[in-house]
């Protein structure tokens, strides 16, 4: 597969054993686990294709007792960090057959293409697994000195839906090959080619039907910045045609009820004519192993925002309405757009169904404010639609309900509303301060959320020139673990000081009473109720 998106027909790495009945493709040693899983599971990066980080089978910790809860275990790993790069975003599978009995396993993928299984009962390695490097070109040594481009693995992987009939986890590996492995032994089958060349800088897979998709930002090594993806149902790899500005949600694409997969863009190159779109939000579709451009949402003021360096910079998310998706975006601006799906932009592609004021970034701030990564969505009992978000520095407006001072930002809340045919959404609350905060995740009513801790400047203005990376890490400080009551935003729990180290787009997930996240030190760490 080249630079301009031509498909490439991959059989030569990556042997199909198509099983038409279940919609997944099998290898040549197709993988026989559990059909019924014995807790809920966190499958994908924020939770589901459509990101919205909800989990909705979660029953254990409720907001009367995630109060009590405590570190179950952590887990020191052998993970080699590359750059700021750790861990992904776990995933928590339920019901797999081990030679052991039944477990619940959780998934992590380390920077340096190690990917570990481990029993969440217990806390202990079931496996370990080193991907198999499938490029004809051969890995090269060392990283770059910045924190841009560090030849990590940075894609969450996926795991098929219980659906499919048999559990299959793939992970994007730094050689730009789909990996595919038993979720319950680690063990590996052969791989298919879904980036042009190694070392590309891929977020968070999302798998819909038959196509798993992934996004690239910064360019980095060569890899443009695309929408890629693989049918895994005959092994051609594809991807959109047009390079665009950096793509930088960090739970890659989304995608709708309807299949249509959204992604933002950042600063860039801006002609409707040749289709490159800097600084918005694209829907395309996929059909005969190819995609399409279905539409697009286009701030009105993109020219400023592409001059200030506030990039679009978000995993869209995506939530059922009256019979159609609606989608939310953001970025470093610090703004939130609501969008129909049936019309991203209306008919001048920069008419959004809502623009809402300046929440956060009131500094015009490029590094370290606004909003970055994803966002997460809930429904209340009562009908409420809310909306969650990562926030960078001082809040803009002021909340209803905040908790003192947040200069480092923190997490707000927003509802949607419908009046008259006029929608808006409305501020609700303000976390308390938190450094670096993550994207949140929400599950019976509450809010999740990792301050991570780390140092996100970018410009050093008194030496000049960017800082390292390894200015960055010794610049940051322990991350902290925090519940809050989803209506209120009001703190339940506390990790306090007992996580050692800081992360880096690592995310966090939830199943079955347990709340797993990775460290930049190497750590995994699981809380809940003993």
């Amino acid at each position: 597969m080249d630079q301009a998106g031509v498909r490439v027909r991959a059989f030569k790495y990556f042997r199909f054993a198509a099983v038409a009945s279940i919609g997944v493709a099998l290898l040549h040693s197709p993988i026989v686990l559990s059909q019924t899983p014995s807790a809920p599971e966190w499958r994908t990066s924020s939770f589901d294709p459509q990101r919205d980080g909800w989990q909705r089978d979660e029953t254990i910790l409720t907001p009367a007792n995630v109060h009590g809860m405590k570190l179950l275990w952590k887990l020191k790993t052998d993970n080699v960090t590359m750059g700021m790069q750790s861990f992904r975003e776990p995933l928590i599978i339920p019901g797999l057959q081990t030679a052991t009995g039944t477990k619940t396993i959780a998934i992590l993928a380390g920077s340096a293409d190690d990917v570990y299984g481990i029993d969440t009962a217990s806390g202990k390695l079931l496996w370990k697994a080193h991907l198999k490097w499938s490029s004809p070109k051969p890995p090269t040594p060392g990283i770059d000195n910045g924190f841009i481009c560090t030849k990590a693995l940075t894609a969450t992987p996926v795991v098929s839906p219980i659906s499919s009939g048999a559990r299959v986890l793939y992970v994007l590996g730094t050689d730009g090959y789909l990996h595919t492995l038993d979720p319950a032994t680690g063990t590996e089958s052969k791989a298919v080619q879904m980036l042009p060349t190694i070392y590309g800088k891929a977020y968070g897979l999302n798998l819909d039907g038959n196509i798993i998709y992934t996004v690239t930002g910064q360019g980095c090594y060569g890899v443009p910045n695309k929408l890629y993806a693989v049918d895994i149902s005959n092994g051609v790899a594809f991807s959109n045609d047009v390079r665009q500005g950096g793509i930088f949600g960090t739970a890659g694409p989304s995608v709708g009820t309807d299949g249509t997969a959204y992604l933002e863009t950042g600063d860039g190159g801006y002609n409707v004519a040749n289709g490159q779109l800097s600084t918005s939000v694209l829907g395309f579709t996929a059909a005969n192993d190819a995609l399409t451009l279905k539409d697009y949402y286009t701030p009105s003021n993109h020219e400023w925002l592409t001059i200030r360096d506030l990039d679009m910079n978000v995993t869209p998310v995506v939530f059922p309405y009256k019979g159609r998706d609606l989608l939310v975006g953001s970025g470093k601006e610090g703004r939130y757009f609501l969008m129909d799906s049936q019309s991203l932009g209306g008919a001048n592609h920069e008419t959004p169904l809502y623009r809402t004021p300046l929440f956060s970034n009131k500094n015009v701030n490029y590094e370290r404010e606004g909003t970055w990564g994803s966002l997460a969505s809930w429904l209340s009992k009562d009908g409420t639609r809310w909306i969650l978000a990562p926030i960078g520095g001082e809040a803009a407006i002021k909340f209803p309900i905040s908790y003192g001072p947040a200069p480092d930002g923190g997490v707000i809340a927003m509802k949607m509303k419908e009046t008259n045919g006029k929608f808006s959404l409305d501020p609700v609350w303000l976390s308390r301060n938190m450094m670096t905060a993550e994207p949140p995740v929400v599950a019976n009513g509450v809010v999740y959320v990792l301050a991570a801790g780390e140092f996100a400047g970018q410009a050093d203005d008194v030496n000049g020139g960017l800082f390292s990376w390894q200015q960055r890490v010794e610049k940051s400080i322990p991350a902290v673990l925090y519940a809050l009551d989803a209506n209120t935003g009001k703190v339940l729990f506390s990790s306090g000081n007992q996580i050692k180290s800081f992360l880096h787009q690592s995310g966090i997930a939830v199943a079955g009473g347990h709340v797993i996240f990775g460290t930049f030190d190497g750590t995994i760490y699981c809380y809940g109720l003993q």
